[in-house]
């Protein structure tokens, strides 16, 4: 379970990316905000998918201790709602998740489903991170859009959110466990050689 701190705020922000869908294809872009929150990014393929727009995403959540004072904000957002497993409607054989967000509608009447959106996930006292969402299983729903669609059923992607990206490089350490990270261990030597080269010329 993700530890959390009482502060708004991300002091360096981490994103993730991925693609998932396979005749539509869907980019997926989390990214922790400087004020401690997360943003879900979502965007069709260019050329794929015409006439779909997005209508729904629902998605669990790793501590459902938190549910309760969560919320979602975007230009696009309809309707949310939060209980761990109880959110349906979204994805194949009535499997309830934790999170959802209505985005739009199967016709032109009223709010089309956009082809692209992004979402602001916050809770009130707690920083969120991508730790938050990673390897959590989401369903997305994409509708058709035009007024004069042939009635189908709704299209369905579904997947997990991407994790952290893995460290790249580590920060050294030092032989006597101070928090310079090795930079003495390097420096003294240097020193040491620059002193012997100083007494010799004198």
């Amino acid at each position: 379970m993700p530890a959390h701190i009482a502060v708004q705020s991300t002091p360096t922000p981490e994103s993730v990316h991925a693609i998932f869908g396979d005749e539509v294809r869907i980019r997926l872009v989390l990214h922790e905000t400087a004020d401690g929150a997360l943003s879900l990014g979502l965007e069709m393929a260019e050329g794929e998918g015409q006439g779909l727009g997005i209508a729904a995403l629902a998605f669990d959540f790793a501590d459902h201790d938190l549910l309760g004072q969560l919320s979602l904000a975007g230009t696009h957002l309809r309707k949310q709602s939060f209980g761990a497993g109880k959110v349906y409607g979204v994805g194949r054989g009535g499997r309830g998740h934790d999170c959802g967000a209505r985005l739009g509608r199967a016709t032109t009447i009223g709010v089309a489903a956009p082809r692209e959106t992004r979402l602001t996930l916050a809770h009130d006292r707690m920083t969120l991170t991508l730790d938050d969402l990673a390897n959590c299983a989401f369903s997305l729903q994409l509708v058709p859009t035009a007024a004069n669609h042939v009635r189908c059923e709704s299209f369905i992607i579904e997947g997990r959110f991407p994790t952290r990206p893995a460290s790249g490089r580590t920060a050294g350490t030092s032989a006597d466990g101070s928090v310079f990270g090795g930079v003495l261990d390097e420096i003294l030597p240097l020193m040491s050689r620059l002193t012997g080269r100083r007494s010799n010329a004198a």
